[in-house]
């Protein structure tokens, strides 16, 4: 999983170089959408595994709003301060002759921010059906 992010990670920077925007801040912006995306639809389909129902109903409302912060929040600095300069320059020497840089295009790489959201209703509709 941490070389799909890391990758996930390289490829942003690598656009948002393209496109004349800050890097570093563009990449985590990119990436931390995709990764609250990924918890949001986890917790709420595990939730849905372990209780039979979507949105946590046997937790308080504070419990929630906790959940609701780490999955919103803490993905942004948590990924900003994990690459650093010294990481950046780790990730470009080590996937600069990666295959998958030619076999899918920057268009493909972004649209994760479109997958993601649909097969997660895409499973939470299938699972609501066995309710």
């Amino acid at each position: 999983m941490k070389k799909i992010i890391d990758y996930l990670f390289y490829r942003y920077y690598l656009i948002s170089i393209k496109k004349e925007e800050s890097p570093r801040f563009g990449a985590t912006c990119v990436l931390a959408e995709v990764v609250t995306m990924v918890y949001l639809f986890a917790v709420l389909i595990l939730s849905f595994l372990l209780t039979g129902d979507f949105f946590l109903p046997y937790t308080s409302g504070r419990t929630r709003i906790i959940i609701g912060i780490i999955g919103c929040f803490l993905p942004w600095p948590v990924i900003y301060l994990h690459y650093n300069k010294k990481r950046i320059n780790a990730l470009l020497e080590k996937y600069q002759n990666n295959r998958y840089n030619t076999k899918y295009s920057d268009k493909a790489v972004l649209s994760l921010s479109y997958i993601v959201p649909t097969v997660g209703l895409i499973l939470m509709l299938l699972l609501y059906q066995f309710r």
